[in-house]
Order: C-alpha cells, then structure tokens, then sequence
C-alpha cells in the first residue's frame, strides 16, 4: 500500500494552483491521515473515499481545496492499483455534489474506480497523468516545483 503524505499533498495543492497556499495544517493532516485504515489497510476505496470526503470537508487550503482532493485521491488510488474515471467536464459537478453530501465519495468510487494491472511510476509521473487526464495546468509541476 503506498500513501500519500502531508507534504505530498501540500505539493499537489501548489503544483495546481501555482503557488503556495496558506493551510491550516491540523486540518490538513486530520484529512490526509483518514486514508489510513487502522486493522485493515487493503480496502483503496475506502481508504480514497474517506480522504476524499475528509479533503472536501475540512477544506485545509485557502485555495484549490476540490481539485487537490480530487487529484490526491486518484493519485493514491492509482499509486495502489486503480484508475478513476471521470472526466474534467463532469468533475466540478461531481465535487459540488460531494461537497454539498448530495453524492457519497465512497459510493462515487465504487462506481468509477476500476482495477488496473499496468505499473505506476513517481509520485510526479502519477500526478502528472492524473492532471493530464482531467485536463489541468500543471505549470508549477513543470517548473520543477517541489
């Protein structure tokens, strides 16, 4: 099982909006640490499903907080077997209706997320196909943010 970190998701959110943004680090780590599942950490959906919901809830970053939960939570499902599909067009609505508790993100996942057998590469390789996927601007992750 391969998890993301704090620092990892800081990252995310700067690569996304391209620059660094206040966060309130409790928060923050209070929704990336519910993707642990403490007894049994063999369920990724559940586990992505609870950071998801945790990410949208808490809203750690002063910008950027839906499309960084959306693109950490298909990064970790990816780092551990699974692709998401959605598409950028449908994305905004589907995190409006997980924010508003309109549609579950476990349920969401289960639906959408589909086992694969290919290798994943880097942190970076991940996020980067992740973003080029739905679409986004990665300029800070192209210009060797860290």
């Amino acid at each position: 099982m391969r998890y993301l970190t704090v620092h990892d998701v800081i990252w995310m959110n700067t690569a996304l909006t391209g620059a660094p943004q206040r966060y309130d680090f409790d928060r923050l780590e209070n929704a990336v640490y519910s993707q642990y599942s403490y007894g049994d950490s063999r369920d990724v959906i559940t586990q992505g499903a609870r950071m998801l919901r945790q990410l949208l809830q808490d809203k750690p970053f002063e910008q950027g907080n839906e499309l960084t939960a959306l693109v950490a939570t298909m990064t970790f499902l990816q780092l551990n077997g699974y692709t998401l599909r959605v598409s950028s067009e449908e994305a905004p609505a589907v995190l409006e209706q997980m924010a508003q508790g309109q549609l579950r993100a476990r349920e969401f996942l289960q639906q959408r997320a589909q086992p694969v057998d290919e290798q994943v590469g880097s942190l970076r390789e991940v996020v980067a196909q992740v973003c080029q996927s739905l679409r986004l601007p990665l300029k800070a992750v192209l210009a060797g943010v860290h």
